[in-house]
């Protein structure tokens, strides 16, 4: 391939690469350079895609691009990403004057930006005596060995399309680490049990597709296992209508024409049909035609 082929598909690539647009609201960058993930679990696990720092001269700021938000979502939760903002399926950080609204404009300017839900893992971990960000989403083996090393990764069986949340605790008995894993079926949930109650020290029950373990002093874990409990989520997506439907004395006689009227339709089409069969039928008798349904055959077997 030539220097100027090579060249050119550098070029090319670098320019889809490209995150962060020439002007932010009233802010014109001044140049930008890509960055990578933040953690080992962001490349392995958590969908990275790229990054890009960019300076836009009062401040500077980096998006890094997730495949979807749940990898978004638990890259903001690492301990890399501390005073990051999640937008969509992006993670954000900004250094120096940062603007006030720069979670709308990195909204409204990064590319292919993902508005889907986040998991809701979290709202199964209770708050009380929960340590300020020490929750973690886990989406492999990796991310397990680093937040949870106690729980094997042969246990929670990432294969199934296993996710997980974990948070630490502060006990009157010591500390303890409560883990959440979701399963895709509750017989998943079920299998994948025992291996989590042969655990050294962890206490784990299951609740619908999901399994929940504790690690800690009993009673504490105990404690915590009893307020996790599954419960079925029903999203609605659809605005209601503003006014609810009312049957009015108008609207029914409305619907008694359109059925009488529609039935009169019918019956015409039927009368209709009959009407040009029979025609055929007599055209066809008329210029000699004779099909084997209109002959009959006669049987006389009075005698026999």
């Amino acid at each position: 391939m030539s220097r100027s082929l090579i060249l050119a598909a550098v070029f090319v690539s670098s320019a889809c690469a490209a995150i962060w647009p020439s002007k932010l609201g009233q802010y014109a960058i001044k140049s930008a350079s890509p960055v990578g993930a933040g953690s080992q679990a962001e490349g392995e696990e958590f969908g990275f895609v790229t990054g890009e720092r960019a300076d836009y001269g009062a401040f500077e700021v980096t998006a890094s691009q997730f495949k979807d938000v749940t990898g978004a979502y638990a890259a903001s939760l690492d301990p890399s990403a501390k005073g990051s903002i999640r937008v969509g399926n992006y993670v954000v950080s900004c250094e120096g004057k940062c603007p006030k609204d720069l979670a709308g404009l990195a909204d409204a300017s990064l590319p292919h930006v993902s508005h889907a839900a986040v998991p809701t893992l979290e709202s199964y971990l209770p708050s009380k005596g929960q340590l300020a960000r020490s929750e973690r989403y886990i989406l492999g083996p990796t991310g397990l060995k680093t937040n949870v090393a106690e729980i094997p990764a042969s246990a929670v069986k990432f294969d199934f399309g296993t996710e997980g949340q974990i948070a630490r605790y502060r006990t009157p008995d010591g500390p303890v680490a409560l883990a959440v894993f979701s399963y895709p079926l509750p017989s998943m949930a079920r299998q994948q049990l025992p291996e989590f109650q042969n655990i050294t020290g962890a206490t784990a029950k299951r609740t619908g597709p999901l399994v929940v373990v504790a690690i800690g002093p009993s009673a504490a874990s105990a404690k915590l296992l009893e307020s996790v409990n599954y419960e079925g989520v029903v999203e609605e997506n659809e605005k209601p209508p503003e006014k609810p439907l009312e049957l009015k004395p108008e609207s029914a006689g409305k619907m008694v024409l359109a059925i009488l009227s529609l039935a009169g339709l019918l019956l015409a089409f039927c009368l209709l049909s009959g009407l040009a069969v029979g025609g055929m039928l007599r055209l066809a008798r008329r210029f000699g035609y004779s099909g084997a349904e209109g002959s009959m055959t006669t049987l006389h077997l009075e005698g026999k």
